[in-house]
């Protein structure tokens, strides 16, 4: 495997096992921060995005990604020790039940508990033929009442995130929860690595953007506004599995970094579209387009006045635990974006 490629995927690793869920990116973003202290002395505003800038000049450029992820949070502690949950971000009820879990509390304790299922031995025919909803399910820490759950630290709005793991399959593609967008956070510190040193003709800056899963609320309220052009790096559904009508996300693993023009919220920039495209024909880079459903902080940087663009990697089963990304497409996309800082 490329060096190049192995360090990304050393800092993508890193970066999916910090908690850092829809509104309590605290810990993500310092795990940021340490790795953005190498490159100069970052900022950070009044709500948590993070903002570092290289180079000089009277053009100003800027990346970002964000920080969050989907999860959920305590709702409310039953008398008999049960939990009950809501959901932060487009969390899918059907990956929930059968699963591990993590409460972070506030004293900074990890504690493990599951959502079961009713057994096939004692469930209806049609029981076992839907998934139960979110207000069916409950997390079980292995607590009795809600004096002991209370005792072991857990209390009411603690985050709570699936257990993770990580694996490389056939030396082309990362599964891990979270890719969407740690993957992206990644992307950008290995691009301030390599840019790092470069004299720059322009001012280029990198922001690190929270609770992009609750609505795009960190994009739409950035500080640095005066921005000529904008790139929001984050992830987007591939269509390249059985039983999936492909035409509903015409993106596949391995074809490319996707430009995403068009989501659920509207079009973004054609001017910075027609830029990237020629960028990337002109440099002999492989491109996908798409229009999809979700969004980006694009919209929301749109919104303020910012010409933005979606520039994504594409993923398999996104917002799952085994959401899947191959290697090349993310190395390809930091190459793209260099040639941009470039161009």
């Amino acid at each position: 495997m490329d060096k190049a490629i192995m360090e990304l995927v050393d800092v993508i690793r890193d970066l999916v096992f910090v908690q850092g869920i829809s509104g309590y990116e605290d810990s993500v973003r310092e795990r940021i921060l340490d790795y953005l202290r190498k490159f100069g002395e970052p900022r950070v505003d009044k709500l948590g995005n993070v903002y570092i800038s290289l180079g000089e000049g009277e053009k100003h450029i800027a990346f970002m990604a964000h920080m969050d992820e989907i999860g959920m949070v305590v709702a409310h502690i039953e008398d008999n020790g049960f939990i009950r949950l809501k959901k932060l971000g487009g969390v899918d009820t059907r990956m929930l039940y059968g699963q591990y879990f993590e409460v972070f509390t506030k004293e900074g304790k990890r504690i493990p508990g599951v959502i079961g299922l009713k057994p096939p031995h004692i469930s209806t025919e049609n029981e076992m033929k839907s998934a139960p909803p979110i207000e069916d399910l409950y997390l079980d820490v292995g607590a009795s009442s809600r004096e002991e759950v209370l005792s072991m630290g857990i209390s009411v709005l603690d985050p709570v995130r699936w257990v993770k793991q990580f694996y490389v399959l056939n030396n082309r593609y990362i599964v891990s929860r979270a890719l969407d967008d740690r993957a992206g956070c990644a992307i950008l510190i290995k691009l301030i690595e390599n840019l790092k040193g470069k004299k720059l003709d322009k001012k280029v800056t990198f922001i690190f953007t929270l609770q992009e899963e609750t609505g795009l609320r960190g994009a739409r309220a950035i500080t640095d506004r005066a921005i000529d052009e904008l790139y929001a790096i984050d992830s987007v559904s591939s269509g390249d599995i059985p039983k999936v009508d492909y035409y509903l996300s015409p993106v596949s693993l391995g074809k490319g970094p996707v430009i995403r023009f068009i989501d659920a919220r509207g079009a973004n920039s054609l001017s910075l579209r027609r830029k990237v495209e020629e960028i990337a024909s002109r440099n002999n880079i492989k491109i996908q387009e798409v229009f999809t459903g979700g969004s980006t902080d694009a919209a929301g940087t749109f919104d303020l006045g910012i010409p933005s663009l979606a520039l994504c990697f594409p993923i398999r089963y996104t917002h799952t635990t085994v959401e899947m990304s191959s290697m090349e497409d993310m190395n390809n996309l930091i190459k793209l974006l260099e040639k941009i800082v470039q161009g």
